[in-house]
């Protein structure tokens, strides 16, 4: 069996911790509001809403180098919820991704830090390309980043 690649980047949080968690779990719904250019949008087709084992059709812009390419692809992400810890973890059961990846997971990590300024959040993709010559997702961790410090300064701004 092939072996799991990692890849992460940690943003620190102007906004508290706690807060970007809670929007992050239950306010999903904007996201294709605050990141049109993203995001065209999702629905649950399994599961009672953001909880653990739910699964997400999610619509979504394919990047290039970062860049939105004008071309939408789809995806289904089953749901790891974990609330203690802050973590979410979305695991590609069905899509576009699985045409370059046998395994692609995106784990997205809240470690709060009250008003300290100390707040941040990690994004953690995990996954097994189908050959060598598909590049490693770095394309998808800088959406991740775009997104989390898009929704830092949306909600900074509250």
């Amino acid at each position: 069996m092939a072996q799991i690649a990692k890849i992460s980047e940690q943003v620190q949080l102007k906004s508290c911790g706690q807060k970007f968690y809670d929007h992050f779990a239950n306010k999903m719904d904007r996201f294709a509001h605050l990141f049109p250019q993203n995001l065209k949008g999702y629905e649950f087709v399994e599961g009672n809403g953001f909880t653990h084992g739910s699964v997400m059709y999610w619509i979504y812009y394919w990047f290039v180098f970062g860049q939105n390419t004008g071309i939408p692809a789809e995806v289904k992400t089953r749901l790891m919820v974990d609330e203690p810890n802050k973590s979410i973890t979305f695991e590609c059961v069905e899509g576009d991704l699985l045409k370059d990846f046998e395994v692609f997971q995106v784990r997205v990590e809240v470690t709060d830090g009250g008003n300290s300024g100390m707040s941040s959040v990690r994004w953690c993709m995990e996954f097994v390309k189908k050959n060598e010559d598909v590049p490693s997702p770095h394309n998808y961790l800088q959406f991740g980043v775009k997104v989390c410090k898009g929704l830092d300064a949306y909600l900074s701004n509250k």
